[in-house]
């Protein structure tokens, strides 16, 4: 079996790269990463994995590295996920998760093959949750609210268009907010782990910057995230082809602020700064996990404690 994650390098496809090595060794692993200089997520993996340097959105660059691997799978990981930065650069986001997730479609239609491609989209397509009569399921109309989630709902519908009317063989993964080792600080529990852990080490005054600690999220652990693509993989390619994953447990950032200072044993004065308030702020996003639970038993299995806790000892370790 042969297997390509686009994005590899990143957080989900790291974590992702590293279930399979584990669970399924005997997999041929290849993976698409933007910058050979920008793999430190992989290095634990660098003699299982076959890496190609590939700017997705470059369609002969895309159809060149299918045509060599012939995948079986293909997991769609890559593309820009950081909401501020879509309104900064908005173009470039549309243009590497719409352009490139077409050019991966385009090429596996040129080659001839027929993978199953399980693309990432995401839960923020559905919008706000607050005020809502029921959690979002895979029948909410999505609302998105930011030109991140715009993109991805863009994703989502052309996945839909290639696998009703191109015949490609799609499951679509909607995840919802999923973190834990390796996630870039600019994401807010990686970011408050990395400030904590900053503040600790150097002994320095515990004041914590922050920006709405109000806002209430649906959390999961990114390997269970990522054991859950593995298993919409697997599934028959049936007309239920739509998937949210989340944990159905909803966290403040406020309270995820009281999860980390018992783990660190400190208490932090917060700091809001306005860099870090959102012109719009979703109150709530929140999921139903209901339809992958009941098509392929998928759970999260780690309690959120513990991801946090993770993610604090990583920025330990790390050099920040």
């Amino acid at each position: 079996m042969k297997i390509l994650i686009t994005g590899i390098g990143g957080f989900a496809g790291s974590h992702l790269a590293d279930f399979i090595a584990t669970a399924h060794p005997s997999a041929e692993l290849f993976g698409i990463v933007r910058d050979f200089e920008k793999t430190d997520n992989l290095k634990t993996l660098l003699n299982q994995v076959t890496l190609h340097q590939c700017d997705i959105t470059e369609f002969q660059s895309v159809f060149k590295v299918i045509k060599e691997t012939k995948p079986d799978i293909i997991f769609h990981t890559a593309g820009q996920a950081f909401v501020p930065s879509s309104f900064e650069f908005t173009a470039d986001t549309f243009k590497t998760n719409v352009i490139g997730t077409i050019n991966i479609f385009e090429a596996v239609k040129a080659c001839e093959t027929n993978p199953r491609i399980v693309v990432v989209t995401s839960g923020e397509v559905y919008g706000e949750t607050f005020g809502m009569p029921a959690l979002h399921s895979e029948q909410s109309v999505p609302r998105p609210v930011n030109p991140y989630a715009a993109s991805k709902t863009s994703v989502d519908y052309v996945a839909q268009t290639y696998k009703n009317y191109e015949g490609l063989n799609i499951v679509i993964a909607r995840p919802f907010n999923h973190t834990g080792p390796r996630q870039k600080p600019a994401f807010v529990c990686s970011s408050l782990a990395r400030q904590i852990t900053t503040l600790v080490k150097n002994n320095s005054p515990l004041n914590l910057k922050v920006g709405n600690i109000k806002a209430r999220r649906d959390f999961t652990d990114v390997r269970d995230i990522v054991r859950g693509y593995w298993m919409l993989s697997q599934i028959d390619n049936r007309s239920n082809f739509i998937f949210n994953l989340c944990s159905g447990h909803i966290f403040s950032i406020e309270e995820i602020i009281d999860m980390y200072e018992t783990i660190a044993g400190k208490r932090f004065e917060l700091i809001v700064e306005a860099k870090r308030l959102r012109g719009y702020d979703i109150q709530l996003l929140a999921g139903n996990h209901s339809a992958i639970v009941n098509s392929v038993g998928w759970k999260p299995q780690i309690d959120f404690h513990t991801t946090l806790t993770d993610l604090y000892d990583y920025w330990m370790k790390k050099e920040n």
